[in-house]
């Protein structure tokens, strides 16, 4: 008897078996989250056929190298011992120097770099108020009769929002289908409203602000080289290095006394890390990089989850931490999302 989980989990698992046999209890982790995480357009109009296979892709190109991948990974190496907190904000900013790197001009990682050297901070927002789809935004790009351009920022949870040094601001303007992002500089960005929000995560080491104000700005201050293309490389690079650190941070609250994992919870672990090592290996970008590292996200935050939910994690602060990785770089709706439109669209 055919089952739903069967066939929507192969938006999933798909990805996951590129690197290897994904584990049974792996795979029953993501069939039971894919049919909680259905929405009604799911269940109403999909005609509920067998997902196609995946076919090879037709276009590889080469996916860019940076040296920062080097102090990344051995950052992550560290967070196995020491946890998560006393390098989250570094690996962050180490993501941050690639994503100038693959968008930046020359000129604005110049400024960066000065700003980098004067202490500021480099904070990226994207979480709108106005809501997960872009045309929904209430951050945006306005340009008046006289050709000034004026960003509005409303966001919300962005890392050290509360003390913003320089900021890049995702945004949405009128009559482009996909966002912008806007380089504030240090003037600019603490000439904006800043509010710390909630409580702090990793024993006091992260702390997410509300970021809200106008500021004027030009179109030199636009990170634009790349586009779209660009930012799915970024996040193929950087969200399996992610993960891996969640799943290290794992492994070393359980050493801290402070996490119980079966041994079905560490062969998950131990897949988790395999898989993303795998992605980071990969130097070839095609169709599908993007999905399977958002395929990876997904069972990331099934597998934080689940910890939770079964009484795994002994401290209430490490709870709300996992809990709280499981939407930071995606969440598992919009991970499924983004993967099942794309099957959706093949089965037409």
């Amino acid at each position: 008897m055919t089952q739903v989980h069967n066939i929507f989990g192969r938006c999933i698992t798909s990805f996951l078996a590129l690197s290897g046999e994904v584990p049974p209890q792996v795979e029953r982790l993501v069939n039971d989250a894919v049919i909680r995480l259905m929405d009604s357009d799911m269940i109403i109009e999909d005609t509920f056929a067998p997902m196609a296979e995946l076919q090879e892709p037709r276009v590889q190109q080469p996916l860019e190298s940076f040296e920062q991948t080097v102090f990344i990974d051995e950052l992550t190496d560290k967070v196995k011992s020491e946890g998560f907190g006393p390098y989250f904000h570094q690996i962050i900013g180490l993501f941050g120097s690639i994503m100038l790197g693959l968008c930046a001009s020359d000129e604005q990682r110049q400024l960066v770099d000065e700003w980098l050297e004067q202490g500021h901070f480099g904070n990226f927002m994207m979480t709108d108020t106005g809501g997960s789809t872009l045309s929904q935004w209430k951050s945006t790009l306005t340009t008046a009769d006289d050709g000034q351009i004026t960003l509005n920022v409303d966001k919300k949870w962005v890392i050290e929002g509360q003390n913003v040094g320089f900021a890049m601001v995702v945004c949405q303007q009128k009559g482009r289908p996909f966002p912008m992002t806007v380089l504030l500089s240090p003037e600019k960005s603490q000439a904006l409203q800043q509010t710390a929000c909630g409580g702090s995560f990793l024993d006091g080491k992260l702390q997410l602000g509300d970021v809200k104000g106008e500021s004027l700005v030009n179109k030199s201050e636009f990170l634009s080289k790349g586009g779209l293309g660009s930012v799915n490389r970024f996040l193929t690079m950087v969200r399996p290095r992610f993960v891996k650190s969640l799943m290290h941070h794992l492994l070393w609250l359980e050493d801290q006394n402070r996490l119980t994992l079966d041994d079905e919870d560490r062969s998950a672990i131990d897949f988790m890390i395999n898989t993303a090592n795998w992605c980071t290996a990969q130097d070839k970008f095609s169709i599908h990089s993007v999905d399977r590292v958002l395929a990876l996200k997904f069972t990331s935050n099934e597998l934080l989850q689940s910890l939770v939910v079964k009484g795994a994690v002994n401290d209430i602060n490490d709870q709300r931490d996992l809990l709280g990785f499981t939407k930071m770089e995606g969440s598992s709706y919009r991970c499924l999302f983004e993967i099942y439109s794309k099957f959706k669209r093949a089965r037409r």
